[in-house]
C-alpha cells in the first residue's frame, strides 16, 4: 500500500481494530474499498499536474501537419466582386 494516510483506514484502525468491536466481513471489506478508493484518488490528484503522455504518433502527425501547411500555397483572388 501507498505511504499516504487514509483517513477511512485510520478510522478504521481507531474504531474497530479489536475482535470485540470488529464489523462484519462484508462491511470491513466495503471500509477497505473505501480507504482505497481514497487513496487512488488522492494519487491521481498528486500526480495530475505532472503527468505528461508520451504519445509519439500524436506527436510525428501533428509535426507532419504542421510541416503540410508550410508548404501550403494558397492564393488569394481579390478580383471577384460579391
Amino acid at each position: 500500500m501507498s505511504t499516504t494516510s487514509s483517513h477511512t483506514l485510520d478510522w478504521l484502525i481507531r474504531h474497530h481494530a479489536s475482535g470485540a468491536q470488529r464489523l462484519p466481513s462484508f462491511a470491513e471489506r466495503m471500509v477497505l474499498f473505501a480507504a482505497a478508493a481514497e487513496l487512488d484518488e488522492s494519487l491521481k490528484a498528486k500526480g495530475a499536474g505532472s503527468l505528461r503522455t508520451n504519445d509519439t504518433a500524436m506527436h510525428v502527425s501533428q509535426r507532419a501537419i504542421a510541416l503540410n501547411r508550410t508548404k501550403a500555397h494558397f492564393k488569394s483572388d481579390n478580383r471577384t466582386a460579391v
